[in-house]
This record gives structure tokens, C-alpha cells and sequence, in this order.
């Protein structure tokens, strides 16, 4: 099936339309945000030896593929006796690769939200629009930015207000559920979230006047580190997932959505697993627009949807209309 032009996806638009945005997304509007770049960050930061041979073994800079490596490989030691407990070396440095990303992108992040020029805003902006809802895997301030830039009252509602216990914080809570208003959900975390006495809280610019990459990394350096899912596997991360109030609600509202989800800069590989099955499982999801690269060869894209039709067979759900488009075509940023 040849990829479609966006132009000719829009077209097709009818009822509500959701968003689902990957890496692809932040790197179309910055390099900094490839994986080569955020391995050098890591590096530089002090990246342990060992997991610097791992990513240069299976020639890779993707973070989660070395994570999934590192527990597959504690997972056979531990099958043939070769390793015993929970504490082996394997899973330490799994947890090194998973704070060095952390530190990688906090570290190398874009200043401020006027790093992003107008032009860029404005153009990023209007892909939003139509969407009704938008769900991002990103962690970066990036889909954040573009939303606020809206204005003082935004299209979308992330679920964040006043501290009742605190009306005069420095920082607002997941306090309240969307409902039918459109939203946006960070769906693994982002670097202005974090968790305060079990609460979820956002870092805010608005009650600062501080840049918010100076308010993130002053408070990872007083212990509140960004909420991340940055796990290995997809079961990993949905463990982490339940465990979370926000990232349970951001997931299940994914699982609620009616109508088209179209899917940018994002391969719905296997570590994300979770998503497939999400997706696959949502009754009320008809269609399913997925931008590819290379429109002659959807090869990844193809897989996740063999994988999403599969088990929505299984769960006895009506198939989905799939169609691919070409990304370079949606002409997010200019």
C-alpha cells in the first residue's frame, strides 16, 4: 500500500481526530533531540564504561534498546546460574542508562520556549489544531511549548491546577480529569513533571518567572527528579505506569478516544508494546493514519500494525482502516 500525502489525509478527517506524536516530532523541530546527540550528553555526563560498550557493541545510541539488552542478558545469567539476586551488575547499569538519559536531556534541552522560533510556533501550532486530543511519548518541553504558545488560555488541558494545600506553590498538581474538553497527555512523563508526595506535580513558569529548564534542573538537584518511563520493555513501562495516578489516567484516556488517531514520529515498536495493545483493545477506534519515512519501505510501521490487528482478532473487535503517509509530507515545522 503506498503512503499517502497528508494534505490527502486531512482530507479524509471526519468526526474527532487524536494525535499520538513519538521522537520524530521534537527532532523534526531540533537535532538535539536525536539519540546520537543525547549520547554524547550522556557521555559527557559521566555514562558508565560498561553500558558505553553495550551501545557500541549492537551499534546503537537508543537508550531503551540497551536497557532491554542489559535485561535480557540479567535475565539469561540469572536462567543458567550464572548470576543470583536482584542486584547484579546488569540491572545496576540499566539504572545508570536510564538516569543518564534523564540527565542527558535535561542537560542538553533547549533553553527556553523562545529557542522555538514564531514561525515555528505558529506553523507547529496549526498541525495541532484539528486534533482533538494529543498524546506524546516525548519527555521534552517541545509539544508543551507549542500548546502554551496559544496564549493564556490554551485549546488544551493537561489536568494541572492550584495546590489546594498550597494555592501559593511555585508549582500546580494533577488535580482534575479533561473530560470532553481536549487535552494533552504526557503518556510517559516529561521533564517539567515530577512527583511530590505522591502527588504529581508540573513546574510553572507563570507563577516563577523562571525559565523552565532552570526551575527542572534545580529541583533535580534538590531531589525532584522529572517523571520518566523510560524503561526497557513494554512491561516495564506499564509497571511503572500503573504505579502513577497521571500515567494511569493518560493511558487509559488513550484507550477512550472514538473516531482516528493519527500517529507522527513514532514507530509503535515493541518496547511500546503497551500502546499496540491499547490501541488494538479501543472499540471505538475506526481508523489509524501512521506517518512513515520511506513511503516504499513502511517495513517497522507494518509490523506494529500486524501486531495491533492481531490482537484486536483476537479480542473478536472490528478491524481498522489503516492507511500510511509520508511524514516529511504533514510539514510540521517550516
Amino acid at each position: 500500500m503506498a503512503a499517502m500525502d497528508y494534505a490527502d489525509v486531512q482530507k479524509s478527517f471526519k468526526g474527532r481526530t487524536h494525535l499520538l506524536l513519538g521522537n520524530g516530532f521534537s527532532i523534526g523541530c531540533d537535532p538535539i533531540f536525536k539519540y546520537q546527540s543525547l549520547y554524547d550528553v550522556a557521555v559527557e555526563k559521566g555514562l558508565s564504561p560498561n553500558a558505553q560498550a553495550v551501545f557500541g557493541r549492537f551499534g546503537t545510541n537508543n537508550f531503551e534498546g540497551v536497557m532491554r539488552v542489559l535485561m535480557d542478558a540479567n535475565w539469561v545469567g540469572q536462567q543458567y546460574g550464572l548470576l543470583h539476586g536482584d542486584d547484579s551488575e546488569l540491572l545496576k547499569d540499566v539504572e545508570i542508562v536510564r538516569r543518564a538519559l534523564v540527565a542527558a536531556i535535561a542537560e542538553s534541552h533547549l533553553d527556553y520556549s523562545g529557542s522555538v522560533s514564531d514561525e515555528m510556533k505558529e506553523s507547529a501550532s496549526a498541525f495541532f489544531y484539528p486534533f482533538y486530543n494529543i498524546f506524546t511519548t516525548n519527555y521534552d518541553l517541545v509539544a508543551y511549548w507549542i500548546v502554551m504558545a496559544g496564549g493564556p488560555h490554551p485549546k488544551y488541558w493537561d489536568g494541572f491546577g492550584e495546590d489546594l494545600d498550597e494555592p501559593d506553590a511555585d508549582h500546580v498538581v494533577f488535580s482534575f480529569h479533561v473530560g470532553n474538553h481536549p487535552g494533552i497527555f504526557y503518556m510517559h512523563g516529561a521533564l517539567h513533571l515530577y512527583v511530590k508526595e505522591g502527588v504529581v506535580a508540573k513546574h510553572c513558569w507563570s507563577r516563577t518567572g523562571e525559565k523552565l529548564t532552570k526551575l527542572i534542573k534545580a529541583g533535580m538537584a534538590d531531589g525532584r527528579n522529572p517523571l520518566f518511563v523510560a524503561e526497557g520493555t513494554s512491561g516495564k513501562k506499564l509497571e511503572q505506569i500503573h504505579t502513577n495516578s497521571y500515567l494511569s489516567y493518560a493511558l487509559s484516556k488513550l484507550n477512550r478516544i472514538e473516531g482516528t488517531l493519527v500517529v507522527l514520529g513514532h514507530s509503535l515498536s515493541s518496547q511500546d508494546q503497551h500502546l499496540r495493545d491499547i490501541i488494538a483493545g479501543n472499540k471505538k477506534l475506526k481508523r489509524l493514519f501512521i506517518g512513515v519515512r520511506d513511503a516504499a519501505n513502511p517495513a517497522k510501521a507494518k509490523e506494529a500494525v500486524a501486531s495491533i490487528e492481531l490482537r484486536r482478532d483476537e479480542r473478536g473487535h472490528e478491524p481498522l482502516e489503516v492507511q500510511y503517509f509520508t511524514s516529511d509530507s504533514a510539514k510540521v515545522w517550516p
